[in-house]
């Protein structure tokens, strides 16, 4: 029997196309595949030319039709007139996109994706899938049809070696995290900075228009801890800020979630699959240094955050509109109820008290 694995590569802007990429593999994992999930850019690049198991490419589109951050580099590479027009014939791949159709360019780094793959030489397995915001199931009415097509081509050529994993039960967390004994030697668990990467504090905010004008536009001025390494920066660079959450609300959600205790324990990280956690993230750290530095837990939680919560509630009664905000036909009421309003995970969580993460599943919401 072939090999039963499948590597699912993501062009991601905003978090949707991973969040997408990250539903799909929970589906392969239920369906005894084994499963690794990257971005474009983070994946070894040659590989591509050399790999025997499926690859699915889920990509969303961004600006006027460009392809997500963490794809440029990947579709620069196999843009390359160098690479022959046979390079990819031994590839198996599909492509899911993620737009919305009221745009002219509507889903086109999925588009060219699909025709550059086939033009090195690649085989798809189904169909390009084209995701489309407009849709009155939004993404899901074009994801739900295109994942069961893929499925039943994918079974088929490899047959299920045990019954599918039932939907009632979790899948298996991506970390094991233990609390260590807090007198060892942490020194290689400290952060490192990302070449490029520089440290500082805001120290001015000032507001470039009018009170009443509707669009919100600040001036930032930081300060570098470092003053030597001065970045050099040209007009039209973009620089990419990564903040901390408040004292007071990373303490706030420790305590909803009755770790407060814990919180400064020394913990280590033993990711299963190296590609889940980035690496500035230390291996050996604590909850509040992750919930400080790591985790928006001021964010609007995604569909696939009601996914997992909805295996870990206690009550029936939130298990219920747990799984509701989890189908397709239940979009709507999520949009109600967490996107329109843009409630926060923080207060998600206060509206269901039966309904908490374990801690080792903390890098799987």
């Amino acid at each position: 029997m072939s090999e039963r694995r499948l590597l699912i590569l993501y062009g991601s802007q905003t978090g949707y196309a991973k969040d997408t990429a990250y539903r799909i593999a929970r589906q392969a994992w239920r369906r005894h595949f084994s499963v690794s999930v990257q971005s474009m850019d983070q994946v070894d690049k040659w590989s591509i030319f050399t790999t025997t198991y499926p690859v699915i490419f889920v990509c969303s589109t961004t600006g006027q039709g460009e392809e997500p951050d963490n794809m440029k580099k990947f579709w620069r590479f196999i843009l390359r007139k160098t690479i022959p027009y046979d390079a990819l014939s031994g590839l198996k791949y599909a492509v899911f996109g993620l737009g919305d159709s009221s745009y002219q360019k509507f889903n086109f780094p999925a588009k060219r994706l699909s025709r550059r793959l086939q033009q090195l030489g690649g085989t798809p397995i189904v169909d390009r899938g084209d995701g489309d915001d407009q849709h009155y199931l939004g993404l899901d009415g074009a994801l739900d049809p295109w994942l069961e097509n893929l499925w039943a081509v994918l079974l088929d050529r490899y047959p299920l070696p045990k019954p599918i994993v039932p939907e009632s039960v979790a899948p298996d967390p991506s970390c094991d995290i233990d609390y260590i004994d807090e007198h060892i030697d942490t020194s290689v668990g400290k952060t490192e900075l990302i070449p490029g990467t520089h440290l500082a504090q805001l120290v001015k905010s000032d507001r470039m228009t009018a009170p009443d004008h509707f669009q919100d536009v600040h001036l930032f001025e930081f300060e570098l801890d470092d003053s030597t390494q001065i970045p050099q920066w040209s007009p039209g660079d973009c620089a990419v800020l990564r903040p901390e959450n408040l004292d007071s609300d990373v303490n706030d959600f420790l305590q909803q979630m009755h770790w407060t205790e814990h919180a400064d324990k020394l913990l280590q990280i033993k990711p299963r699959d190296e590609s889940i956690i980035p690496k500035w993230i230390p291996r050996c750290t604590t909850l509040r240094w992750l919930f400080t530095n790591y985790f928006d837990i001021m964010a609007v939680p995604r569909r696939s955050f009601f996914e997992m919560l909805y295996y870990f509630s206690s009550s029936e009664n939130e298990k219920e509109r747990l799984h509701e905000f989890t189908t397709s036909e239940g979009q709507d009421e999520l949009q109600t109820y967490c996107m329109r309003p843009r409630r926060t995970i923080v207060e998600v969580l206060d509206d269901l008290p039966c309904s908490r993460v374990p801690l080792e599943y903390i890098f799987d919401v």
